[in-house]
């Protein structure tokens, strides 16, 4: 075979197998992507439990709080400036979740002490 036929077949070759990298690479990126968007519908599912349960817990201690004339922490307000912060995007989808565990956490401890004074 003629040096110039065997330079063409190996450019068609290394033509074919760029191509073949190059379609994994996409699919690589899409699945990113993807990837990205469930994790993001993940956390904003998260972060609609976290508030629904901490809208129902002050409820509930709201309840038991009023019959003893004990002050209860607004955790509404709380609530009302982490989610426009969150949509003005002063802070990020993650940082809202660690924000709202905290409440969670800060609302369990304060409703497990009232329910001990109850």
């Amino acid at each position: 075979m003629e040096p110039v036929m065997m330079f063409v077949i190996t450019a068609i070759v290394a033509a074919i197998l760029l191509v073949v990298f190059n379609k994994q690479q996409e699919n690589k990126v899409r699945n990113h992507l993807y990837s990205n968007d469930v994790q993001k519908i993940y956390l904003l599912t998260a972060a609609e439990y976290k508030i629904n349960i901490l809208e129902e817990n002050q409820r509930q201690l709201n309840n038991i709080t009023a019959d003893l004339g004990i002050e209860t922490p607004n955790i509404t307000a709380e609530l009302n400036l982490l989610t426009s912060a969150f949509k003005s995007g002063e802070i990020p989808l993650d940082e809202l979740n660690l924000r709202l565990d905290y409440l969670l956490e800060t609302l369990n401890t304060n409703s497990s002490l009232m329910i001990e004074a109850y």
